[in-house]
């Protein structure tokens, strides 16, 4: 019991180190996470080619292809939007400060007590024994340097992505039989066995089933934004299908845009609240009807964990974290399953009562 109560610092010690580690490599680890995803994903593709007696490294080259040649073609025609929008920022926020400051303004308590507060910091400013607040003023690269910095670190960390997931389509199997190989006992080649083949088929039925569901969500989105004469309505249906990858927030992050949307496009309040109003009953009847059955793909898991799932990889490794948060948390699930000493673990993030 002393020796067990001792390891304990090292173990906290080994998580943080861990941790610290996974912050400071993010820019190394992400490419091989997202080479590693698409990799689950795409292999039983590869896989069925070649059982047509299609060469390996020629129908991983085909699936690439044709999954990079669409993403390709969506990002090309909704560069032009998008860039459009990302310029217009600074006219929805002064729009929104409008309508913030005419609410405020038919509030006579609210802009009174506004005064009194801009007064008071005014009179505690210019007293004799005050000399006064310095204003000191940072200047920073602006967010676009920001947006095209994240860009350019994109291309280059997406291609070494691709070339990876390259190699893991037409050696990762290989390379997988040969370090179960090298295991020492037959358990452990038996559990490996089981994690990677459990691992497979559970992530890549959960991504296809989701992503299927994502993209019909978008389609059905982009058609409705069309016929109620939306702006841009291509490009939003592919932001909602986009989010909807992040369970519980990406529904809200996607009605709070079309909602800013709303408020920059149309002159009325009436007509405001069209488009915001007609997704989130759409998206209400999609959680009811739709999520329940994708959800039966994939291991059941606690809302509570999920939620802490994504902020954790969110500050983590931010944007991309956040959309890889559930695909890795269920990857987890699976190896905790499987593997003895982890499977408490598996019970508390699991849904399940048994």
């Amino acid at each position: 019991m002393p020796q067990k109560s001792a390891n304990w610092p090292l173990k906290i010690i080994a998580i943080l180190a861990i941790l610290y580690t996974l912050q400071v490599a993010r820019d190394v680890m992400l490419p091989i996470t997202l080479a590693l995803i698409f990799s689950l994903l795409l292999s039983p593709v590869v896989s069925r080619l070649q059982a047509l007696r299609l060469p390996r490294s020629l129908a991983a080259l085909l699936v690439m292809g044709v999954c990079l040649g669409i993403a390709g073609a969506g990002v090309y025609a909704l560069a032009k939007p998008a860039s459009e929008w990302l310029q217009r920022v600074p006219e929805a926020v002064e729009i929104v400060r409008e309508q913030l400051s005419s609410v405020n303004a038919d509030s006579p308590d609210v802009d009174a007590a506004t005064r009194s507060i801009d007064s008071l910091a005014e009179e505690l400013s210019t007293t004799p024994g005050n000399p006064g607040l310095t204003k000191v003023v940072i200047s920073d690269a602006g967010w676009r340097s920001e947006l095209g910095e994240t860009a350019k670190n994109f291309g280059v960390y997406g291609t070494l992505s691709i070339i990876l997931l390259f190699f893991l389509l037409t050696s990762g199997e290989a390379l997988m039989r040969r370090f179960i190989h090298s295991l020492p006992t037959q358990r452990d080649k038996a559990v490996v066995t089981r994690i990677a083949e459990r691992a497979q088929t559970q992530m890549s039925r959960y991504l296809m089933t989701i992503t299927a569901v994502n993209v019909s969500v978008g389609c059905i989105t982009a058609l409705a934004l069309y016929v109620l004469d939306f702006p841009d309505p291509a490009l939003w249906g592919a932001v909602a299908a986009l989010l909807r990858y992040i369970p519980y927030l990406g529904v809200s992050m996607t009605l709070i845009l079309l909602s800013i949307v709303s408020a920059v496009s149309y002159p009325t309040a009436a007509a405001m609240i069209v488009v915001p109003v007609s997704y989130g009953l759409f998206t209400a009847g999609i959680g009811q009807f739709v999520d329940p059955f994708v959800h039966g793909f994939r291991f059941s898991l606690n809302p509570i964990v999920v939620f802490l799932w994504i902020f954790f990889w969110g500050w983590l490794w931010g944007a991309p974290g956040v959309l890889l948060a559930v695909p890795l948390l269920t990857l987890f699930q699976v190896v905790c399953q499987h593997t003895e000493r982890l499977l408490p673990i598996a019970h508390i993030i699991g849904n399940t009562d048994d």
